[in-house]
């Protein structure tokens, strides 16, 4: 039995390993964004200029997050079929279905209930009524978006009273430091290999979790054997 739980442990191990290596990639990315857009380290050489938000290097302007993104609001799930492709709600994936609301480089922001987990997708997906998903206005600026309200206390904003909740209005006149187009292509380039290693790792534990769910059972009741498990 021992051994049969060590290889179910090994799994389990992993899955954590990759949670954590993950909060480090996450680390890494919001280290870049503070170097790049608080500190400017990249841009030392260049004139400074004051703006609203302290100063900037010239040539970048303070707007807000409405003239990078798209908020829109997500849609009921319910009519969908079982499938493959994540459904968000404001506390993570809620299930898989079979429509797509949005294919391609998005935040996720709450709109009720847990307001800071602000979520970054790349692939097909769906987004309830709990949760804003955003299209780009100015190409490669989502991960920056992304790392952008991540550091934010969005709860502090909250707008409702019995349960947490956000609007578009508030969204939309959050200020930011709207930077050349060319530096926001090199951030993204920059940033871009750990964002991929995060999708990997992510991608590795859902495989772990549904191996988990299958093996988890059979282990427990005694059912499964030894040439089972290296099979």
């Amino acid at each position: 039995m021992r051994i049969r739980y060590n290889t179910y442990n090994n799994k389990n191990h992993l899955f954590y390993k990759n949670r954590q290596i993950n909060d480090n990639l996450e680390q890494q990315a919001q280290a870049l964004f503070k170097s790049w857009f608080v500190d400017f380290e990249p841009f030392k050489g260049e004139k400074f200029v004051e703006s609203q938000l302290g100063m900037i290097p010239k040539g970048w302007k303070v707007g807000t997050l409405s003239d990078l993104l798209d908020i829109r609001y997500g849609k009921d799930h319910k009519k969908l079929n079982d499938g493959n492709i994540p459904v968000y709600g404001s506390g993570g994936i809620m299930r898989l279905a079979d429509g797509i609301l949005y294919n391609g480089e998005s935040v996720l922001i709450p709109r009720k209930g847990t307001l800071n987990n602000v979520l970054y997708v790349n692939w097909p997906f769906w987004t309830v009524d709990t949760m804003f998903y955003s299209i780009e206005k100015v190409p490669n600026v989502a991960k920056y978006c992304h790392l952008l309200l991540s550091k934010l206390d969005l709860a502090s904003m909250n707008s409702g009273s019995a349960v947490p909740s956000m609007t578009t209005d508030i969204l939309n006149k959050i200020q930011v430091i709207v930077a050349n187009q060319d530096v926001f292509s090199s951030f993204n380039e920059c940033i871009s290999s750990l964002y991929l290693k995060a999708k990997i790792n992510l991608d590795e534990n859902k495989r772990l979790s549904e191996t988990r769910d299958l093996l988890l059972p059979k282990l427990m009741s005694g059912r499964l054997i030894i040439k089972d498990l290296h099979s």
